[in-house]
């Protein structure tokens, strides 16, 4: 019987964008984005076409669009670090 192959894992970095691997997958209404951002329609639309940092476009299902919650999450995540990492303004 042959020896089994043995194979180096290499440990990968975390991509913030992208959704959590062992977490299942919701999509969230326009309601629910709003609710978790805290912000206002008219805004959530001016970051989905911010040149710097946009914020996930929405899927189309139908007649509804609506969000992967990984990718809502990933684009909190991202804002918090980079907020976190900036030098503090006087």
């Amino acid at each position: 019987m042959p020896k089994p192959a043995v194979i180096q894992l290499t440990p990968k970095q975390h991509d913030t964008s992208k959704p959590v691997p062992h977490k299942p997958q919701r999509f969230l209404s326009l309601r629910d984005v709003l609710d978790r951002l805290t912000i206002s329609r008219s805004l959530l639309y001016e970051l989905i076409k911010d040149p710097v940092r946009p914020f996930p476009a929405p899927v189309h299902l139908g007649r509804r669009s609506v969000w992967v919650e990984g990718e809502v999450e990933g684009y909190m995540r991202e804002v918090v670090e980079a907020e976190r990492a900036a030098p503090p303004s006087s």
